[in-house]
């Protein structure tokens, strides 16, 4: 892994390149990096593959921000080819000190649409890589384009681990950052919910929260389950509600823009991911307070969250049994309550904002500045 070194280039031109800004954990990393590079007069150029449907909710960005959309089309190959063509012609055009790039495919287009030009460029791998680039042949080619890249930046050791040692002693790893307000907020949990925030997609398996819900609402009088999310599981979940008895106890509540006040009220935040990268919803649970049970699932980000067992609990990837019998524990004893909240909220400490800014910028500056070539 590479070090962070001090110094600072001021006026940098930047691109950052990903698939599209809408709501989602990458699209959230990259707005906030595109603000923070916008707010200190930096040039930014945002590209995106195409643009936003109408009524689609994106994150928002400093209009000192540069905005161009690929806009192809085609069948999914020629759709690539298209896309690696206008990326590389706006490249060459802009001439940025860097680009910057998030998640599987565009990693993986940027690299290839900058062979040969003199930018530097830095990939972020935001997920569990198995996932997101495969295993076998295809691992072997995720490496070989990727040691093209001059900088790298994991969430986790386990995700560095799929990619051969050149890449990964050009790496580092990064904390997500959470929004100040998070910080400000302490829970009070006066309200009898447990919480699970997220898309409501088969990655996140929410299914396994009312499973275990099922095996213990009689002993909980009172408490609700409460998903702030949207995705194509809703209607089957709300059928799994039913066929176990507690649909009247399971609340969709659709997205929310008041995560904060939601989690300061509630009892318990549930995370039952069956993979994840470094999870935003679990540092900002934990930046608040609410006690935490999370999946201790690949690629490593909530192990890295949750060091020990005063800072939350982890538990086998789609176990209800060991999930019912760990919310019964937390709820069942107000000492241990009131304790992990507190060790949570220092833990959070590592996530601040600007600590988290001033480490990407500084891994930024040390990439730009690296003599590696390619």
């Amino acid at each position: 892994m590479l070090m962070l070194q001090e110094t600072s280039k001021m006026g940098k031109k930047l691109i950052f390149y990903i698939d599209s800004m809408q709501l989602g954990g990458a699209e959230r990393v990259m707005s906030n990096l595109c603000n923070y590079f916008a707010s200190k007069n930096d040039e930014v150029l945002l590209i995106n593959d195409s643009r936003p449907l109408d009524g689609a909710k994106e994150y928002e960005l400093d209009n000192r921000i540069k905005r161009l959309f690929l806009d192809t089309d085609g069948i999914r190959v020629i759709r690539n080819l298209k896309r690696i063509l206008a990326l590389r012609r706006i490249m060459k055009n802009e001439n940025a000190d860097i680009v910057i790039s998030f998640l599987g495919p565009p990693n993986i287009r940027m690299l290839i649409s900058s062979i040969g030009l003199n930018t530097k460029r830095l990939v972020s791998v935001r997920n569990d890589p198995r996932k997101e680039y495969g295993q076998g042949l295809r691992r072997i080619f995720a490496n070989i384009i990727f040691l093209s890249t001059d900088g790298c930046v994991f969430q986790t050791q386990m995700a560095a681990d799929y990619f051969w040692k050149p890449i990964q002693n050009k790496s580092v790893i990064l904390y997500n950052m959470v929004k100040k307000d998070f910080f400000e907020g302490t829970c009070m949990g006066t309200e009898k919910s447990i919480l699970m925030v997220g898309r409501l997609q088969e990655q996140k398996n929410p299914e396994l929260l009312i499973k275990a819900f099922a095996r213990i609402h009689n002993k909980l009088p009172g408490y609700v389950v409460e998903y702030y999310g949207e995705g194509e599981l809703e209607s089957n979940l709300k059928k799994i509600a039913l066929q176990l008895g507690v649909s009247e106890k399971i609340k969709f509540k659709g997205k929310t823009q008041e995560v904060k006040e939601k989690l300061e009220r509630a009892r318990l935040y549930v995370m039952t991911s069956d993979y994840e990268g470094m999870p935003n919803s679990l540092m900002e649970a934990m930046a608040v307070g609410i006690p935490a049970i999370s999946t201790d699932c690949p690629c490593g980000g909530p192990r890295m969250l949750i060091t020990n067992e005063t800072e939350g609990r982890l538990i086998p990837v789609n176990d209800d049994k060991k999930l019912a019998a760990t919310i019964m524990e937390i709820l069942e004893n107000e000492d241990m309550w009131h304790s992990i909240s507190a060790h949570e909220k220092k833990r959070a400490q590592a996530f601040l904002p600007e600590k988290v800014m001033d480490e990407w910028e500084k891994y930024i500056n040390d990439v730009i500045s690296s003599n590696h070539h390619r």
